[in-house]
């Protein structure tokens, strides 16, 4: 008998879909419940970057294609994925990578969780401000059954969020939980019926679009530094400082105000892609990023052992 040639596993995509001023990135590997692959993870801060300097751009989501939000980072390539550059010890490569990116993110972001969310995906979705799941959404965090370690940075963004007693009970149990328990936990902004997900989802990122950016950014900004300040510390940093005085020098407060007494809706003005490229010397946006796909390849000898 002949044998039969093996036919290639696609890596699957990630897609940018456009609605108005709301950028969706959607991850598109649905034969493998949209699994991550090293290209998919590589892509990502590129992408976000591309979307965070983007003017006509209000709102970052991200989600999965074909009702299932992700099942990880894939499990036949997840060696090339954690491989730290240089060390090439599996501490979080792209996964941490990609979590930064999406930490990073002065504009508002959303995770939309449909399905399963699944170890290394749970990084991304708990890297957003917000994540908006449907009641039958299932979240597991999921090493310890396969002999792994999840990556560092996304046990110490889980700690933050949970605290230490949920987050040691999702990571040395491996246990798949429900929205409702994860939402109790804070680990889910809302949960909804699956009937009502993709009214709230559109009315949530409509209404964040709406809303004035140099409130949202710098609420994120002052947010971020919040769990590490000092008290009485926050907002006397100097980007913070900077932040304030847009409040005073920029457009929002003053159209804000004028809305308010005039009964009408606010159309603000400020974006902010100059103001976070003035502060840290940012390219202007349209430059390209090329990230390389495979950073730390894990030893296939170590992989087999």
């Amino acid at each position: 008998m002949t044998a039969q040639p093996v036919p290639e596993v696609p890596a699957g995509t990630v897609q940018v879909r456009r609605d108005g001023p709301v950028a969706w990135l959607v991850l598109d590997r649905t034969d493998r419940r949209n699994a991550l692959s090293p290209a998919m993870w590589a892509a990502l801060p590129g992408l976000l970057e591309e979307l965070d300097a983007d003017p006509d751009v209000r709102v970052i989501g991200l989600r999965g294609a074909g009702g299932v939000f992700s099942a990880g980072a894939d499990i036949s390539e997840v060696f090339e994925c954690l491989g730290e550059p240089g060390t090439g010890l599996p501490r979080g490569g792209l996964l941490t990578e990609a979590e930064t990116a999406l930490a990073a993110v002065h504009k508002p972001t959303v995770a939309a969780l449909e399905g399963y969310c699944m170890g290394g995906a749970w990084m991304l979705a708990g890297a957003c401000d917000l994540r908006i799941a449907t009641a039958s959404l299932r979240i597991g965090l999921t090493p310890a059954r396969i002999g792994i370690v999840f990556p560092a940075s996304g046990v110490e963004a889980l700690v933050r969020l949970v605290g230490p007693g949920t987050a040691s009970y999702l990571l040395l149990t491996g246990d798949t939980v429900s929205a409702a328990d994860a939402q109790r936990w804070g680990m889910l902004t809302r949960v909804v019926a699956e009937e009502d997900f993709d009214r709230v989802l559109t009315e949530v990122v409509t209404g964040l679009a709406q809303r004035s950016q140099l409130s949202t950014q710098a609420h994120k900004h002052l947010v971020r530094l919040s769990a590490g300040a000092v008290p009485g510390t926050l907002g006397t940093d100097g980007t913070s400082e900077a932040l304030f005085r847009q409040v005073l020098d920029g457009p929002d407060a003053r159209i804000g105000q004028q809305a308010f007494l005039a009964r009408r809706p606010p159309r603000f003005r400020w974006s902010g892609e100059e103001f976070w490229a003035a502060r840290s010397g940012a390219a202007r946006p349209g430059k390209e990023h090329r990230a390389p796909i495979v950073r730390g390849r894990w030893p296939r000898r170590a992989a087999r052992s």
